[in-house]
């Protein structure tokens, strides 16, 4: 366990303020300040919360510290060395942010804290330090005086944690503080401090430690009541001697120990005195400063101590607040821990890449579902210009499960235009006549981007429409079938980025077929066209695809073979440089907003105009399309709907690939005029055909007419 830990000479501290103090009746009680012990997984555990709870209110937080009786030193101790630093330590431990807390040793005392964390430096500098501390005094103040602190005596031992965290760099700036209430006159010492075993039998010793093992349960408790009757001890909580009419009789007031310096106790005392002094107006008290533990059998460490206090006059003034923890020069003064050498690289690396969503959602977007985003699997058809993109983005929207499919392989004019990819992935060290496959290599990209990205590269082709399977080479094109349906089974979205027209068919109508969500992305030489493909209840086309249609409802062909006789600058996707990154952030942000909407991927199409309550995501707009032209930097949202004879959405042509699979796709792929029969479109054409000729006689009757 790493913990941060600042060693130093502590002062030891009496009377009303923070230095030395004179006493009238003797020497002034003096104290062992706390010295803070927190664990580093703390900070962690509180960045976390920052991020997703706390955000920006600066309300304190409940948390919980500990101590324990100081340790024992070690017998076989060089007598020659320097005596050690005397140390009262206080923890704070990684599960101080636990409701229950459950205090990592049997000998701990759990003491209930709050933690306030500012938003800014200056925020932490211009706390009114003293204001601070006084309302953490007058929170323990008021437990005495209505005596909570006499039912639940950890109140007593109350702290407050004052924190500004710097969640970009990892550090942290803090001040501790434990409150202590100090009377107008200092407690002082009637006498010099006696071991506990010259004060009562080894027999009254065991007996005392076993009522407080009875008392605590299992546990430990900061305060007690030691009750001496004759040879006879025992051992009873506050609430009990609260309650006792009598109070009559030797008694000593205990408290568990952390201090291991004989003559002087530990912090936890001066809320005691008070207690007694304004609940029962003591002006005498035997204090028993108890430093052992259930599982310590040596010779009791503890002291007995006689302490004047002295008497106020009624009403009882507010007391003086104090116990800001000094810092490792000894100054009063906040510190600051930096987790970085802490941490590992990658976890670093995984928490700054979703700050900005997390940020995100303390102001403007605090319903963003960044864990749906972060579950959800990206499968990219296409690991071009568009794929990088796309890609990219979703990394910063916080996905970290993406697919790439592609059957490309990197060439030297992809890296200035497809940012996964460097010049030396254009050369393969398997076979230096070609580059690395694209798939593969953009996934292994994002692994080294962000580390906790789930990516994978599948280097498949698509078949096509178009582009004929014979009969030796059906039985790869069925697998390659296969592969890409059992991709697209596991995606919870799926984009559409490849180069052509037909490679785009199969995958939307498996889309539609299985009711999965569809971005399609396209590029011109200066426009471009984002849009969302139907997704309906059950999967299966339904009418003509619901309400939307996909990016075949305005074709009239099917589509066929694109690659045939095309120039270089044909078979290039030749666009200006900017029009891809545009278009993939469109498309990110389409989904996104289409992920918030109550409806999802079914959403209505949204138009220009509609605002606010109009739209159902909160992030605006969730529109069909988005037809973008560079030429005159504008955007234009188009809700295009379904067409009945669709050659990939209708209903027609998705039951009949749900109905014959494999032999379906193969008489589309070798049969030209298959898909158009099974859409309609030929029964269209045909009639559009015949009623064009019954114009043309009629045109020609007319002619010979005139």
């Amino acid at each position: 366990r790493h913990t941060v830990t600042e060693t130093r000479e502590p002062p030891l501290w009496g009377g009303t303020s923070h230095g030395m103090a004179s006493g009238s009746g003797g020497k002034v009680l003096q104290h062992l300040p706390f010295s803070s012990q927190i664990d580093v997984a703390l900070w962690s555990n509180l960045a976390s919360h920052k991020l997703h709870s706390m955000r920006l209110s600066s309300e304190p937080v409940p948390l919980w510290g500990c101590y324990s009786p100081a340790p024992r030193l070690a017998r076989n101790r060089d007598p020659s060395a320097a005596a050690p630093t005397p140390v009262a330590r206080f923890c704070v431990e990684r599960t101080a942010f636990e409701e229950v807390f459950a205090a990592p040793e049997a000998s701990s005392v759990p003491a209930p804290g709050t933690v306030t964390v500012v938003n800014t430096l200056e925020e932490f500098k211009n706390t009114d330090k003293k204001a601070f501390l006084d309302s953490a005094g007058s929170r323990i103040l008021a437990d005495i005086d209505s005596g909570a602190a006499v039912t639940d005596p950890s109140l007593l031992s109350r702290f407050a944690l004052l924190v500004f965290s710097d969640l970009k760099a990892f550090t942290h700036t803090y001040w501790l503080a434990f409150p202590a209430l100090c009377l107008p006159s200092a407690p002082t010492l009637a006498a010099d401090p006696s071991p506990l075993a010259s004060c009562i039998s080894h027999q009254q010793v065991e007996q005392l430690r076993a009522g407080y093992s009875a008392l605590v349960g299992g546990g430990c408790v900061g305060y007690f009541v030691v009750r001496l009757k004759g040879s006879v001890v025992d051992v009873v909580s506050l609430e009990v001697y609260d309650n006792e009419g009598d109070k009559g009789g030797e008694c000593w007031f205990g408290f568990l120990d952390p201090s291991g310096m004989e003559g002087n106790p530990g912090w936890p005392l001066r809320n005691l005195v008070c207690l007694l002094q304004r609940r029962w107006s003591m002006t005498k008290a035997s204090i028993l400063c108890y430093r052992d533990t259930a599982s310590d059998h040596q010779a009791t460490r503890s002291v007995v101590l006689q302490i004047s206090i002295a008497a106020t006059p009624p009403p009882p003034p507010s007391p003086t607040v104090v116990g800001w923890e000094a810092n490792a020069r000894g100054k009063m003064g906040p510190r600051k821990v930096d987790l970085t050498p802490f941490l590992d690289p990658t976890r670093r690396a995984v928490e700054s890449a979703d700050l900005n969503l997390n940020l995100m959602k303390w102001r403007f977007l605090p319903e963003l579902d960044t864990e749906r985003l972060a579950s959800m699997h990206c499968v990219l058809l296409g690991s071009g210009t568009l794929g990088c993109n796309v890609a990219r983005c979703l990394l910063s929207w916080g996905c970290r499960k993406v697919s790439f499919l592609d059957y490309g392989k990197v060439s030297f004019s992809n890296p200035t235009r497809q940012w996964l990819f460097e010049f030396e992935d254009c050369t393969d060290p398997d076979n230096p006549t070609e580059g690395r496959p694209k798939a593969a290599t953009a996934a292994s990209r994002l692994s080294r981007i962000v580390p906790n990205v789930l990516s994978k590269g599948v280097h498949v082709p698509i078949p096509m429409p178009g582009h004929p399977v014979g009969e030796a080479s059906e039985a790869r094109v069925k697998s390659e079938v296969e592969e890409l349906e059992a991709l697209i089974d596991s995606a919870d979205v799926v984009f559409l980025l490849t180069d052509s027209r037909e490679s785009r068919w199969l995958p939307t109508l498996m889309c539609v077929a299985k009711a999965k969500p569809c971005i399609n992305v396209a590029l011109g030489f200066d426009t471009f066209l984002v849009m969302r493909h139907p997704v309906h209840e059950g999967g299966g086309g339904q009418g003509g695809g619901g309400c939307v249609g996909c990016y075949f409802c305005n074709d009239v062909v099917a589509p066929t073979d694109s690659s045939k006789n095309r120039t270089l600058d044909q078979q290039c996707t030749t666009t200006r440089p900017g029009l891809s990154a545009m278009a993939s952030a469109l498309s990110v942000e389409l989904l996104v907003s289409m992920m918030h909407h109550p409806l999802g991927p079914r959403a209505p199409a949204d138009l220009a105009g509609q605002v606010g309550d109009d739209t159902g995501s909160m992030l605006g707009l969730v529109p069909h399309q988005v037809r973008g032209f560079l030429a005159n930097f504008s955007n234009v949202l188009i809700h295009g709907k379904p067409f009945e004879g669709c050659t990939a959405c209708s209903s027609k042509v998705v039951d009949a690939y749900m109905r014959g699979g494999w032999e379906f796709l193969m008489r589309v792929f070798n049969e030209p005029g298959y898909l158009e029969e099974v859409s309609g479109l030929k029964a269209l054409t045909e009639a559009a055909d015949a009623a064009m000729a019954d114009w043309d006689d009629e045109e020609e009757e007319d002619g010979d007419d005139f």
